[in-house]
């Protein structure tokens, strides 16, 4: 499955809406660059690893990161791979 197909299951028809919103944060982590947005999906994807919205100061929404990987900035935070 491309990356690109996997961007749109998780954003119409994957039955956990909370992490398809999270999935839907991708794009804005990576600048807006769909195409890095499809290829990390897919090693995530791949690597049975999960994204992670990550909101400092907001009760929890504010996990340990220091076993994840940074993906980029978002509104309020950042968003992370969870290893």
């Amino acid at each position: 499955m491309s990356g690109e197909q996997l961007f749109k299951y998780y954003e119409q028809d994957h039955p956990d809406k909370d992490y398809s919103s999270v999935v839907s944060l991708l794009p804005y982590a990576l600048m807006m660059d769909q195409q890095k947005a499809f290829d990390a999906l897919k090693r995530i994807v791949r690597e049975n690893k999960k994204l992670v919205a990550v909101y400092p100061g907001v009760a929890g929404l504010d996990p340990d990161t220091s076993e994840m990987e940074f993906v980029g900035s978002i509104i309020d935070g950042g968003l992370w791979i969870a290893l």
